[in-house]
């Protein structure tokens, strides 16, 4: 599969950021580098039967930047770790990811009045591609992540994009699209590169407390000998316990065609429960889904997670955090992919300065 560079989307958001930020105001400019530290135990390093333990050290300097101008907001994250392996020193590597995160809601409402849309780009580039990755704007796995599979020792790229538009149909009813897309490739020949495309729709009411949602999609995932198309429908009810603390709940079900097995079903759905707060973050949850681009099998992937994170601020500059997940991987159909390990984590993060 040719290589494709989805961040096209960043170079776009330079080419415009010209009119967009045009404004009396004076746009404000924020870096924030960062030194990180964590320690995290892996129960099956090699996401094979014969599972293979090991503590992973993982010193890192981070690059963060924000700009926040009249019509627009932008986050930028690198991050350069060095991991160090207790037991099998062979594998000590380093590893780059970088993420970009536009917020141009402001600008397009002066075409589209009431109408958010955010662009999102995360992309990494690393010998080694990360098991189990946490992002807390998602309270679950984060789009870097490939759900609890290694994939081993090898230089792999992934890139993962999306556009969302959200508008108001009434008061207390909204509309959503969503367009997100995939690719991951490895230079490993036994892996199998892949690019997934997400299209999906839906709709939410909001009462006091409790808001109900639902939403169908469609799933594309393409590799280099089949494709598959999975075609999906959930409905979720998200409560407020307080303006800070809510508990989440969504149900659905899978239709997949594939050109190698045909037509299956699969059952997903996930819980969560969450807290964010000024100094606290909280999220402990399961999901069930399909995991797409997990580059061991031509089918997607059911993938099923525990997790629990907590997240301490400190200072406005030392901030810190626990992970703990089990991941269980399995074929849709067959026993080709039969993988679960545990992870546990702890990490802090000591912003040296902040600039502009």
């Amino acid at each position: 599969m040719q290589s494709i560079f989805i961040p096209i989307l960043s170079c776009l958001i330079l080419l415009i950021s010209g009119p967009m930020t045009e404004s009396s105001a004076e746009p404000n400019w924020q870096i924030r580098p960062s030194l990180t530290i964590s320690e995290t135990y892996n129960s099956n390093i090699f996401s094979n039967a014969n599972e293979t333990e090991d503590f992973i050290t993982g010193i890192g300097a981070r690059l963060n930047t924000s700009y926040t101008g009249a019509n627009v907001e932008l986050q930028t994250n690198y991050l350069a770790t060095l991991n160090t392996y207790a037991h099998h020193p062979e594998l000590n590597v380093v590893t780059h990811d970088g993420s970009v995160n536009v917020d141009a809601t402001r600008w397009f409402r002066k075409y589209f009045r009431e109408v958010n849309i955010t662009v999102t780009e995360n992309f990494t580039y690393t010998p080694e591609l990360r098991d189990y990755y946490f992002d807390e704007s998602r309270g679950g796995a984060g789009p870097l992540s490939n759900y609890g599979i290694s994939t081993g020792r090898n230089d792999s790229f992934r890139n993962a994009s999306s556009v969302e538009m959200r508008f108001p149909l009434s008061h207390n009813q909204d509309m959503n699209l969503r367009y997100s897309n995939l690719l991951t490739e490895f230079s490993d020949p036994r892996l199998i590169d892949n690019m997934v495309h997400n299209i999906s729709m839906g709709t939410s009411f909001a009462g006091q407390r409790n808001t109900l949602s639902g939403n169908i999609g469609v799933t594309r995932s393409q590799t280099d000998s089949a494709d598959s198309n999975n075609y999906f429908i959930t409905t979720g009810l998200r409560h407020m316990f307080s303006p800070v603390t809510q508990c989440e709940v969504t149900i659905g079900g899978d239709i997949i065609d594939n050109e190698i097995v045909g037509h299956t079903s699969n059952l997903r759905g996930a819980l969560r429960f969450s807290t964010m707060s000024e100094f606290l973050t909280y999220n402990i949850g399961y999901s069930r889904e399909l995991n797409a681009g997990s580059g061991v099998s031509r089918l997607p992937v059911v993938a099923q997670l525990i997790y629990i994170n907590v997240g301490v601020r400190y200072t406005r500059r030392l901030s810190s955090n626990i992970t703990g997940n089990y991941s269980k991987n399995t074929s849709l159909r067959g026993s080709q992919v039969d993988i679960q390990s545990y992870n546990i984590s702890w990490g802090a993060s000591y912003i040296i300065r902040q600039w502009l």
